[in-house]
């Protein structure tokens, strides 16, 4: 290994627990290398990439570390327990987050002329919520589960549409490459992720951090990740866009369409 390398190799064996619980920003920022000395070291020692050896090695720290909090956190042991960790987490994340910036990202949305509203994996479905709500609110919006509809839908966006992705790591590779690819096309982006020290917080222009400081479940879940902390966001956005003059003569319509399927 380079020396750079065995940096972060010390790092994460010094640190394993850690080390499955940042993302690869993170690890490069607390081993004092950079993100790509970090997926060289995983790919020199045989993994595809950083994400593949975190599940290597949560598997070896035993599945029980998936649901371990914060070292000196209580575990909770009650259905009330759980419900208090969230609720203090959504407080915690609500007393950092910005006014002004909010209301710009608001300002944004209700400004675009279309909305693309992208996510990867598990989180397909949030952005996909996120697209139908604000399609609701009479904003031309669109989600999909394809990876390469929302690059093509991007390629052809222009500097009047808007790219919002929704990524709890801020790893995800394509919402990544989506955000690159809009910053070409001078396409604005907001991004809603866990970290602000992650890939995706390079690339976006504006960014919405959920900053979880007591997850019940770590990043290496294998997609149990929570979506409380994103889906309260995104209502925070939805609140102030229906606040303001949304139009609710479009409400009213797909509402009377749909009304045949209700009782």
């Amino acid at each position: 290994m380079f020396a750079a390398e065995k940096k972060v190799a010390d790092f994460i064996l010094s640190n394993p627990e850690s080390a499955v619980s940042t993302n690869v920003s993170e690890l490069a920022e607390l081993s004092g290398a950079s993100d790509a000395t970090v997926i060289r070291m995983c790919k020199r020692v045989g993994y595809e990439g950083y994400y593949q050896m975190k599940i290597r090695l949560s598997h070896d720290l035993g599945k029980d570390q998936m649901v371990q909090l914060q070292e000196g956190s209580q575990r909770p042991e009650s259905i009330k327990d759980i419900f208090q960790v969230i609720v203090s987490n959504l407080l915690n994340s609500a007393e950092q987050q910005d006014m002004e910036l909010m209301l710009n990202c608001v300002s944004l949305i209700k400004n675009s002329k279309t909305i693309h509203v992208i996510a990867t994996g598990n989180t397909i479905p949030i952005a996909m919520d996120m697209s139908f709500r604000l399609g609701k609110l009479g904003l031309r919006a669109m989600s999909t589960v394809i990876a390469e509809y929302f690059l093509n839908n991007i390629s052809l966006a222009t500097s009047e549409d808007l790219v919002i992705g929704i990524t709890h790591s801020g790893s995800s590779r394509h919402v990544i490459q989506a955000l690159e690819l809009a910053k070409e096309r001078n396409v604005k982006t907001i991004v809603i992720t866990d970290s602000g020290r992650s890939p995706v917080a390079r690339v976006a222009d504006y960014m919405l951090c959920t900053s979880v400081r007591n997850p019940i479940f770590h990043d290496y879940d294998y997609g149990l990740t929570s979506h409380l902390y994103e889906m309260a966001i995104i209502d925070t956005l939805l609140y102030f866009i229906a606040r303001g003059d949304s139009k609710q003569k479009n409400i009213d319509e797909v509402e009377l369409l749909l009304s045949e399927f209700k009782l």
